[in-house]
């Protein structure tokens, strides 16, 4: 147990150089118990799939591309057809692999370093022998009835009258165990105000519980925590962990850039535990909120951030795999996002089923411009904000117009580069590298894949295009024949053509029709007399930009007409012909006409533009972000995205590469989780489509994640102690009818994690210490059973807060910007509203295991290094706190040096001190010298204060 109280008290001299926080280091959990303790028969998912999973299923599970001998051992069928004697283990090919003397028919293979040990070969023969029994995975099997999982329960737990009791003493009774013994109640309320508000009780309140004898006390002081504010900025923190929020990009090589409206996700997160909002319904609005009917600035967009606050990819590709990620692992604790490039090796997960996923977030992106879900009270500062807005965007629109205009302009000259490039055989360029600048000569990728799929949903008798298609389909001839197939063509050509089709009236007058083939393309190509595709490719380029020149001189010209100085002549003038043309306006038609592929938005074009131009553009575009994120007229925005309503038809990459595709595939939820064949999600509504499918009462891995995570928040540990993976790789439930008990009951309860937290606070297991046991521990060394409370460390968040709560500073306003918490003097905000740099984590927050920002974080580390040690003798935060505790006592109306010896352990741990400890304190506020000046005995006081504050028993829960 972690020293208490005065253990850590001693004379000034000698604290100062020993004081130290002795941290308890938290062992790393396996479930050797159930080996341990197995019951016959041998039970496949608790015993044979970890050993399938950890040693065979790489080469011989789901992954088709790199399965081996063509064997699966994680489908009955196929094991037991070819590796597996159901009853006879000696029979089984399988045992004489993993028992053979010939490295080259070992197995697995000695290369992969994973030896079965002997207990593992003889549980494989013993459960062959048995049968060899298969089960489905137990996290795919559907959720049990909670009243049919308490019917399952034996009589002798019936004297408890909370479930999860009744569940977990089934187990200790089963084993000889028993809960420790209960804490106090002043423990308990410490602890329970702790795990629902992340901050220490007041003594005033302490005392309130203490003296509240009456029946349902304990529910009274649950309620009243639940209803404080507080408890939504804890439980939301724990939220952010899983939502990997941060308020910067990532990824900058040199400095970083702050999102400006980050803040807008986490304030939605914590007022929606606030007021208990259904966490079916929770989950949807952070998916597809803007899909569920909301207005255009309702509060609830703000949701959305769940997708778009995390790590800022250059590559599109690596940004829709991290939203992946967030969804199945955070959600659903899945690791999906194995299946990329490869069927999962582990799961059954196929590719399809990540490109299956990726269609339904892919056509999402986040607009130009953000909803704004608020307003600014500041009137004066709001006119101000819209003022430079106005100004700063109307800069960037001209700007942005003027120059997009140029660039496509240019790219109309270049119609030979891009088909040169089809001539080569090239089909696709990879969008992904749209980040990178460009020079005016370099082909931009997404125009060119605009020209492959352009060109091919032609019909064959195009009238510019088709004698291209036609030569493009004899493939790769010799020179000598594709002359010949050339010529042949031209004169079939011009055979279809009118008589006068070439006459100078019928080719350019202002009322003539436009020719079944444009006689520009086909005079060109018998002119050039191009002998393969790539020099027809020059042909065309050349019939299009001198078109282009002729369009802009022709206009400049017409223009010019309007003039004063110049005589106007008619339109139907022999000077106006390269415009009344309709052969030339059918090949314009190609280069301006909506839908062409050099027709493209102004906000897609500016991503185009030469290096110059986009870091102007750039710059343009930040100084709107910097008036966004610093000015306080800055209304908040919510970070959403929106849906294209024509998306692309979707693929599976091979290997992950986005220019090999395979099959096609429909936005549809995983094929392991849909009781009949999937159906493909509603266009407009993908991701409403996906949030649909993952709350849907057939969904069992949802409710089960949730509801072990806010278990793990409560006990340091799961029910599943791999929380982001409850897959086979994972470990099993410790206890699994607990676990779909609390699931239904969580359904049945509307989603409410108040409820969900109140039952488990509510419970005698909650209440038990955490004290040790040696007898309990030899017989469940990793207490799998719950015979103890797993001792906790207060994580960085709770630390920092706590110090500020009892030294009377924390602010508790709610909301808004993020604040530094690095700075000086100290912002007494609370922790959770804290500026999070994913670029640069804080030394800091990473000594105290604080989330990773850079992804979905369902547990945090756990570890105990030196620099925590450091940081309680040596901070500059925890000495100031410290400073004002003596403050405050030196103000105190307390005479006594005992009375205010008290005070400072009401403040600080919550309890009065024992006479030994009060003694003791005394004592080192007594060992100075009798000149002792006043100034010298605040310090004592303060010095007296830090040591509580940098024992153990603040930082830590009993």
């Amino acid at each position: 147990m972690a020293p208490r109280g005065m253990d850590l008290f001693v004379p000034v001299s000698r604290w100062l150089r020993t004081l130290c926080v002795v941290v308890v280091a938290s062992t790393t959990m396996q479930l050797g118990l159930g080996h341990a303790q197995s019951p016959s028969p041998v039970d496949f998912n608790r015993d044979i799939r970890p050993v399938l999973s950890e040693h065979c299923l790489q080469c011989h599970g789901p992954d088709a591309e790199k399965r081996a001998a063509d064997l699966r051992l994680d489908v009955e069928s196929e094991a037991k057809l070819a590796a597996i004697k159901s009853g006879v283990s000696a029979e089984s090919e399988l045992i004489h692999r993993i028992d053979s003397a010939d490295p080259d028919a070992l197995m697995p293979p000695p290369s992969t370093g994973k030896q079965l040990t002997d207990a593992q070969k003889s549980l494989l023969k013993r459960w062959i022998d048995e049968g060899a029994h298969y089960a489905r995975h137990w996290a795919f099997e559907p959720i049990r009835d909670s009243e049919q999982c308490l019917s399952q329960l034996s009589a002798s737990t019936e004297n408890e009258t909370n479930p999860i009791d009744r569940f977990l003493k089934e187990r200790l009774n089963a084993a000889g165990l028993d809960f420790a013994p209960e804490i106090t109640r002043a423990q308990w309320i410490r602890r329970a105000s702790f795990d629902l508000t992340g901050l220490p009780p007041t003594w005033q309140e302490v005392e309130t519980f203490l003296n509240d004898t009456e029946p349902g006390s304990f529910e009274r002081q649950i309620d009243r925590l639940l209803e404080s504010p507080r408890y939504g900025e804890r439980w939301g923190r724990h939220w952010l962990d899983i939502a990997r929020y941060a308020d910067t990009h990532g990824g900058a090589a040199i400095g970083f850039t702050s999102f400006p409206f980050s803040y807008t996700y986490r304030d939605y997160v914590i007022a929606a535990f606030n007021r208990d909002h259904p966490a079916d319904r929770f989950i949807q609005e952070q998916i597809a909120a803007d899909q569920m009917g909301f207005h255009e600035n309702d509060p609830r967009l703000a949701a959305l951030g769940f997708l778009t606050v995390g790590m800022q990819f250059r590559n599109d590709h690596d940004t829709i795999d991290d939203q992946i990620d967030v969804v199945t692992r955070g959600l659903m604790g899945l690791t999906v996002t194995c299946a990329r490039c490869h069927d999962h090796k582990f799961d059954a997960i196929p590719t399809s089923d990540y490109y299956a996923i990726y269609a339904s977030v892919a056509p999402s992106k986040t607009p130009s411009t953000l909803p704004t879900i608020g307003e600014i009270a500041d009137e004066a500062a709001r006119r101000q904000y819209q003022r430079e807005l106005q100004s700063l965007s109307t800069k960037h629109q001209q700007f942005v117009r003027d120059q997009t205009d140029v660039l496509r302009h240019r790219m109309r000259m270049q119609v030979g580069l891009y088909l040169a490039e089809i001539a080569k055989g090239v089909t696709e360029q990879d969008t992904s590298t749209q980040f990178l600048s460009y020079r005016t000569d370099d082909i931009r990728p997404i125009v060119f894949n605009r020209w492959v799929k352009f060109l091919d949903g032609l019909p064959a008798d195009d009238p510019v295009f088709g004698p291209w298609l036609e030569m493009k389909s004899w493939g790769k001839i010799p020179p000598d024949e594709f002359a010949t197939r050339r010529d042949a063509s031209i004169a079939r050509w011009n055979s279809e053509l009118a008589d006068n089709s070439r006459a100078p009236e019928q080719m350019h007058a202002l009322r003539a029709e436009p020719p079944k083939w444009n006689t520009l393309i086909l005079d060109a190509i018998a002119e050039r007399k191009p002998a393969s595709l790539c020099e027809l490719a020059s042909v065309y380029g050349k019939v299009f930009a001198d078109t282009q020149k002729l369009w802009l001189q022709s206009l400049l010209e017409a223009t010019l007409e309007a003039t004063d100085e110049t005589t106007v002549v008619p339109d139907d003038h022999a000077q106006h012909q390269a415009i009344n043309s309709p052969t030339y306006r059918q090949l314009r038609h190609y280069l301006y006409s909506p839908g062409m592929p050099f027709v493209i938005s102004d906000e897609d074009t500016a991503r185009l533009t030469n290096r110059t131009i986009s870091d102007l553009i750039s710059g343009k575009r930040g100084a709107i972000h910097q008036l966004n994120l610093s000015s306080p007229g800055s209304p908040p925005r919510a970070m959403v995205v929106q849906e294209d309503s024509n998306p692309r038809e979707a693929f599976v990459f091979l290997r992950g590469n986005p220019l090999t595709r395979g099959e096609r595939v429909q936005p549809r939820f995983l094929s392991a989780l849909s009781p009949s064949s999937p159906q493909p999600f509603e266009d407009g509504k993908r991701r409403l489509g996906l949030a649909r499918a993952i709350i849907d009462d057939s969904n069992p891995l949802t409710r089960r994640v949730l509801v072990n995570w806010a278990w793990q928040n409560h006990f340091g540990v799961g029910l599943v102690r791999t929380p982001d993976d409850f897959g086979t790789r994972g470990q099993p439930p410790t206890h699994p009818e607990l676990l779909d008990y609390l699931a239904d009951e969580f359904r049945k309860q509307g989603w409410s994690f108040k409820w969900l937290h109140k039952q488990i606070l509510l419970s005698r297991a909650y209440r038990q210490g955490a004290t040790e046991n040696e007898p309990h521990r030899n017989i469940d060394p990793d207490n799998a059973l719950l015979w103890r409370l797993p001792r906790r460390r207060l994580d960085f968040e709770s630390m920092r807060d706590a110090m500020l709560a009892v030294s009377d500073e924390l602010d508790v306003s709610i909301g808004g910007r993020p604040v530094d918490l690095a700075a000086t003097p100290t912002i007494p905000r609370r922790s959770v509203y804290g500026f999070i740099n994913r670029d640069i984590i804080a030394n800091l927050m990473s000594t105290f295991d604080a989330a990773n920002p850079n992804a979905c974080t369902a547990k945090r580390p756990e570890t105990t290094v030196p620099q925590q040690t450091l940081f309680a003798l040596n901070s500059e935060f925890i000495q100031d706190r410290a400073a004002r505790l003596a403050a405050i006592i030196k103000q105190s109306k307390t005479a006594s040096d005992d009375e205010k010896i008290d005070l400072l352990f009401h403040r600080i741990l919550s309890r009065h001190p024992t006479s030994a400890e009060r003694d003791l304190s005394k004592q080192f506020l007594t060992s100075l010298p009798p000149e002792t000046t006043a100034p010298d005995l605040d310090k004592l006081w303060a010095q007296l204060a830090h040591a509580l504050l940098a024992s153990n028993e603040f930082t830590f829960l009993d």
